[in-house]
C-alpha cells in the first residue's frame, strides 16, 4: 500500500509492483473483498507500459482479467467492460480469451443486455466447435431425454458420486459456456433451454462431472420437473444428486446458481416451503461473497416467494424487501426492480394497504421480459387477500396456471382462484366449480409429493365445495382438518384463512356463536401474520354479529 502511494520511474520497478499488486487483487477477490481487489487491480494497470501487450502479454492478460473480474464484483459495470474489451481485443487466442468472454457476457446480461450476451455466447459455443439448432422439435427433444433418463435414473448413488472427473479443460470450457446460455435462454430464448440443459447432462455423462455438472445436471433437473417432461420424481433425484457434487468439488462459485434450480423450483414439489427458503437465503450469501450480485438477488427473490406463501411473518419480509431494493439500485438493475418493487407493493399492501396495486410502469419496466406474467401472478395474490374475489378471479383467468402448473406461482394461482370462485358477486355455477374441482386435483396431483405444502389446501377446497352443495357436516369436518394441517405445516396465514371461510360458512348456517369464535381465531392468525388488512376486515364481521 505505501509503494502504490509513492512514484515509480524505473520499468523494471513498475512491473514488480505491478505482479504484487495483482498478487495482491486476486487474493482479496478471493477473501471476497471486492472493493481491495478492484484498487490493487487498477493499480497494477497504471503500472504496466503502453507497449504491454508486446513486452507482458501474460501479465498483462492476468491484471485485465483480475481487474475485469473485481469492477464487476464492485459494482462498476464500465470499468469491467473497458478491462475486459482491452483483453479481447489484444488476446492472441481464443483459449486466452474465453475467461474474459465469459464475465463480459455475464456483465452484459448484468446490464440488462441479455440477447447480446445470448449471441455472444452462441458464437463462443460455435468458435469451440459445438453445432447450435434453431429450433428444437419438442418430440425429438422427448424421446432423447428419456434415453438420457434411462441412464441416470439407473445410476446408484455410490454411481454417481465415484463417477468419472472431467479432465479435458476443453470440455470444462464447453460445460462452463453451455451453462451460461442456458441460463440466457431463460430471458432470451426460453424453448432453447431444454435442449442446453439436455447437452449438459449429456456431455457430463459423456467426459465426467466437474462442478459445473452441478449447476448443469441442476438445470437438467429443471426441465425434467417441468411442463414438457412433467417427470418430479427423477427431476428430484437428479437434482439430489446434483447438491452431493457441489461437496465433491469444492464448487462455491456455483452453490447459488445450484441452490436457485434446487430450491426455487424443484424442491418446492417435495421439500416444505420454509426449508426451501431457509436454503435460498444461503444461496443469496453464497452468490453474494463471490460478487455474484445478480445470481444472489434472484435467490432473494425466490425467497421472498417462499416465505410468502409459507406464512412468514410480513413485516420481516417488509424488512427484506427493503434491503433487497437497496442491493438493486446500488447495482443500477432496472430489471430487479421492477420484481423486488412488485413484492415490496404487494407486502405493503397486505399489510396496511400501502403502496400502488400494479407493477411501476416507470421507465425502468421498458427492457424487462415477463413482466405481464408477473403482473398478473401479483395481482391474484393482493386482491384475493383483501377479498376481491372478482377481480382476483380476473387476474387467475390471464395466468399461465391455465395450461402450466409446474410453477408455484402458477400452483398457487390455482388455489387462490379455486377458492375465489365461491366469493365472488357472481352465483355459483358450472363453470366455476369447474375451476374449484381442477384446484382440488391440482392440490392433490401436488400433494402426492408434499402432504406437508398441499393438505391443508386439499381440504379447504373440499370444505367450500361441500359447502356450497349444501353438505354442512361434510364442509365442517373439511374446514377442521384444513385448520389443523395449516398448523402442523405452520401456514399461519393459511390456518387464519381456514378459521375464516369456516366463519362464513357457520353465518350461513345461522350459527353466529361459532362463526364469532372462528372470526376470533382468524384474527388472532392474521395478527401472529403480520396483516392488519385481514385484521380489519375480520374484526368489521365481528362487529357485525355482536351488534346483532
Amino acid at each position: 500500500d505505501q509503494i502504490n502511494h509513492g512514484t515509480v520511474e524505473d520499468p523494471h520497478q513498475c512491473i514488480i509492483i505491478a505482479e504484487l499488486n495483482y498478487k495482491a487483487a486476486s487474493k482479496a477477490m478471493g477473501n471476497s473483498n471486492f472493493a481491495a481487489a478492484h484498487f490493487y487491480s487498477n493499480a497494477a494497470m497504471r503500472l504496466l507500459p503502453e507497449d504491454c501487450w508486446e513486452s507482458h502479454y501474460d501479465l498483462s492478460r492476468n491484471i485485465f482479467l483480475v481487474s475485469g473480474n473485481a469492477a464487476y464484483s464492485d459494482g462498476q459495470p464500465d470499468e469491467a467492460m473497458s478491462a475486459l474489451n482491452n483483453l479481447l481485443i489484444h488476446g492472441k487466442s481464443l483459449k486466452d480469451k474465453l475467461d474474459g468472454y465469459y464475465l463480459k457476457i455475464a456483465l452484459l446480461h448484468t446490464r440488462q443486455e441479455s440477447k447480446p450476451a445470448y449471441d455472444t455466447c452462441l458464437e463462443v459455443l460455435e468458435q469451440l466447435g459445438e453445432v447450435i439448432p434453431t429450433i428444437v422439435e419438442p418430440r425429438i427433444f422427448v424421446k432423447k431425454a428419456e434415453a438420457l433418463n434411462a441412464k441416470l435414473n439407473q445410476m446408484s448413488e455410490s454411481e454417481f458420486m465415484n463417477f468419472k472427473k472431467m479432465d479435458n479443460p476443453f470440455h470444462h470450457f464447453l460445460m462452463q459456456f453451455y451453462n451460461q446460455v442456458c441460463h440466457l435462454s431463460y430471458f432470451v430464448n426460453a424453448p432453447m433451454l431444454k435442449w442446453f440443459a439436455y447437452k449438459i447432462a449429456e456431455l457430463s455423462l459423456e467426459h465426467g462431472f466437474c462442478k459445473f455438472s452441478a449447476i448443469g445436471l441442476m438445470r437438467y433437473a429443471m426441465v425434467l420437473s417441468g411442463k414438457l417432461l412433467d417427470d418430479v420424481k427423477i427431476g428430484y433425484k437428479v437434482g439430489k444428486m446434483a447438491l452431493k457434487l457441489l461437496d465433491r468439488f469444492d464448487a462455491i462459485d456455483v452453490v447459488s446458481g445450484v441452490y436457485l434450480c434446487y430450491y426455487g423450483y424443484i424442491a418446492v414439489h417435495i421439500e416444505p416451503f420454509q426449508s426451501c427458503a431457509d436454503m435460498l437465503k444461503r444461496g443469496f450469501e453464497a452468490a453474494l461473497s463471490t460478487g455474484d450480485t445478480q445470481t444472489a438477488l434472484l435467490n432473494s427473490l425466490h425467497y421472498l416467494q417462499k416465505c410468502f406463501v409459507s406464512g412468514g411473518n410480513l413485516s420481516v419480509l417488509k424488512k427484506e424487501c427493503d434491503y433487497q431494493m437497496r442491493l438493486v439500485e446500488a447495482h443500477s438493475l432496472p430489471f430487479f426492480k421492477v420484481y423486488t418493487s412488485a413484492w415490496e407493493q404487494t407486502i405493503s399492501m397486505i399489510i396496511a394497504r400501502e403502496g400502488s396495486s400494479s407493477l411501476t410502469s416507470s421507465d425502468d419496466t421498458s427492457r424487462v421480459e415477463d413482466l405481464s406474467e408477473a403482473k398478473v401472478f401479483h395481482g391474484v395474490l393482493q386482491n384475493f387477500w383483501f377479498g376481491h374475489y372478482d377481480r382476483c378471479m380476473y387476474y387467475a383467468e390471464r395466468s399461465p396456471a391455465l395450461t402450466d402448473i409446474s410453477k408455484l406461482k402458477n400452483i398457487m394461482v390455482v388455489f387462490y382462484s379455486g377458492l375465489s370462485c365461491f366469493h365472488c358477486s357472481r352465483k355459483i355455477n358450472t363453470k366455476h366449480m369447474k375451476v374449484a374441482k381442477r384446484a382440488v386435483e391440482v392440490m392433490k396431483q401436488n400433494g402426492r409429493g408434499s402432504s406437508w405444502n398441499y393438505k391443508n389446501k386439499v381440504h379447504l377446497l373440499e370444505a367450500e365445495i361441500y359447502s356450497a352443495r349444501g353438505k354442512k357436516d361434510e364442509a365442517k369436518v373439511s374446514f377442521n382438518a384444513a385448520i389443523s394441517a395449516a398448523r402442523s405445516s405452520k401456514f399461519t396465514h393459511e390456518e387464519g384463512l381456514a378459521y375464516e371461510l369456516s366463519a362464513y360458512h357457520s353465518l350461513k348456517l345461522n350459527d353466529n356463536k361459532d362463526a364469532l369464535n372462528l372470526f376470533e381465531e382468524a384474527r388472532d392468525c392474521y395478527k401472529k401474520w403480520g396483516s392488519q388488512v385481514k385484521v380489519d376486515l375480520v374484526t368489521k364481521q365481528i362487529k357485525k354479529i355482536t351488534a346483532q
